[in-house]
């Protein structure tokens, strides 16, 4: 794992060069997420749980402006063929409005993708098949496995938590609306104490050195 040394405190965007926090499910592994995959623009290989929860919240569409989402065959299906999707055609609409063009065949090729301890889902293996295989800068996943099997070998990934921080770090949402969205999310999914108190921390940093903006001051 490649070590960073962080920048110093710089004005304007807050400077970061290496975020290691704990994903939701896990209290006893890191996440390591490098500065780039806060950048806007970047290409994101996204999990179903993911964006499930983005749309939940609302902010499936501003992430998707943020970074280009392209998803494997078998993760869309699983966002529009889960139970009860049925009655969500709102949703499915806003799926493939998003997503049209980005949906990729990518097959698990047997052993292409190393099993570990715990072995991957089939849709799983499609989606580190999808990092090797058209090379995005990184994952958006909440899956404990997917999450140990990225840390394990390198692979760039973040989780929601940091899906919504990259929203408020390029201006996407405010900071009301990020504080908003994360306490619905630690609501929704299963992020543990240590997940909260490095978010705020995360949070703290930010605040320091970003000026609130003026429309936002008394």
């Amino acid at each position: 794992m490649v070590q960073t040394t962080p920048a110093a405190p710089v004005q304007g965007r807050h400077s970061l060069n290496t975020i290691t926090m704990t994903p939701g499910h896990m209290n006893m592994h890191t996440l390591n997420i490098d500065r780039l995959l806060l950048s806007a623009g970047r290409r994101i290989a996204a999990d179903s749980c993911s964006l499930i929860f983005l749309n939940r919240l609302h902010l499936l569409e501003p992430y998707a402006r943020v970074h280009r989402i392209v998803l494997t065959q078998a993760l869309y299906d699983e966002i529009t063929r889960a139970p009860g999707a049925a009655a969500h055609a709102e949703d499915r609409s806003l799926y493939a409005q998003l997503f049209a063009g980005s949906v990729l065949t990518v097959p698990a090729r047997g052993n292409s993708v190393p099993q570990g301890r715990a072995a991957l889902s089939s849709a799983d293996r499609t989606l580190i098949q999808a990092f090797y295989t058209l090379k995005p800068d990184g994952i958006l996943t909440d899956d404990k496995k997917v999450c140990l099997y990225c840390r394990r070998r390198g692979i760039p990934f973040m989780n929601t938590p940091m899906a919504l921080f990259a929203l408020l770090h390029n201006g996407a949402i405010s900071r009301t609306c990020y504080t908003a969205a994360l306490h619905k999310l630690y609501a929704m999914g299963r992020y543990g104490t240590f997940v909260r108190r490095h978010m705020e921390e995360v949070y703290l940093g930010y605040c320091t050195h970003t000026p609130v903006p003026a429309e936002s001051r008394p």
